[in-house]
């Protein structure tokens, strides 16, 4: 490594893929105009975090540590849990009324604060999500296939 990749932290331990050409003897020069690594790919960093860090190099972790910068609000707590419902959903493949009452059992713990600052109870909670579940159930019914339907269209209700 060369350049401003020349203090990159690795070490022995390091997960680091290389992206560029070797040469016949597996050697790769990364240098500002040749080639990439990725220290630690593993790593999933959005591309606003990775924006936001110029100004600041410590803001990413901060933010990842303490996650929240103002009060929690209803929506705030609604969204992230659909969000991890779904994403629950999605790496199980399973849309299930069942499955999705116990997922939701599942994530409302790690929120008892929020439910708190926001509140409300974990009752109250569960019962606002389990309301969504129909929508949730009606889009994988859509989109989640093994295979893709022959029509890519959808069809919308006209409205008058």
């Amino acid at each position: 490594m060369r350049q401003a990749w020349y203090d990159t932290p690795c070490t022995p331990d390091s997960f680091v893929h290389v992206i560029g050409k070797f040469s016949k003897t597996s050697q790769c020069i990364i240098d500002d105009h040749h080639n990439m690594l990725i220290l630690h790919p593993d790593h999933l960093i959005s591309a606003t975090v990775v924006a936001d860090s110029f100004g600041c190099l410590r803001r990413a972790v901060l933010q990842d540590r303490v996650k929240a910068t103002s009060k929690a609000n209803p929506p705030m707590l609604y969204g992230t849990l659909l969000h991890e419902l779904f994403q629950e959903a999605l790496k199980a493949n399973r849309w299930d009324s069942e499955f999705l009452l116990e997922t939701i059992d599942s994530l409302l713990p790690a929120k008892f604060e929020s439910i708190l600052e926001i509140e409300s109870t974990c009752a109250e909670v569960k019962a606002h999500m389990s309301s969504k579940l129909p929508e949730l159930q009606a889009w994988a019914e859509m989109f989640v296939r093994a295979e893709p339907r022959v029509s890519p269209v959808v069809n919308i209700c006209d409205q008058d």
